[in-house]
């Protein structure tokens, strides 16, 4: 035993310690902090990653619209007709809504919401057909 009480007594006067509670919670508070700016902004740049995409595969929906008319004489009235022109569905899915000998609307969800292209507008913007 006495070998254990002479250890005691030299970690006593050794003073070896470790963090105190305030010292903790101050970082836990920092690192709240951080992740309170850092996790808004993470989530608008998946919404802005995916209005991106939906603007994509409507540009090459369109490009496949614009082959398929020049062959059949009027716009796909759906997407699986797009396939034999180039097209295939990426992360957003790309809807054909309407569809005639002269114009066509499609639409495709984005992060922030729907975005359509029509033969008259021949770029994505935000709405739907």
């Amino acid at each position: 035993m006495p070998c254990f009480l002479r250890r005691i007594q030299e970690l006593r006067e050794a003073r070896e310690g470790g963090f105190t509670l305030i010292e903790l919670l101050a970082v836990v508070v920092i690192i709240g902090i951080l992740a309170s700016i850092a996790i808004p902004t993470y989530i608008g740049q998946q919404r802005e990653a995916r209005d991106s995409a939906a603007m994509a595969q409507l540009r090459t929906a369109a490009t496949s619209q614009q082959l398929y008319y020049t062959r059949q004489d009027a716009f796909a009235p759906s997407v699986a007709d797009l396939a034999a022109y180039g097209f295939r569905q990426g992360g957003q899915p790309v809807t054909v809504e309407n569809a005639s000998a002269s114009t066509y609307c499609m639409q495709a969800p984005g992060g922030n919401g729907e975005f359509r292209i029509t033969q008259d507008t021949g770029r994505p913007v935000m709405g739907e057909c």
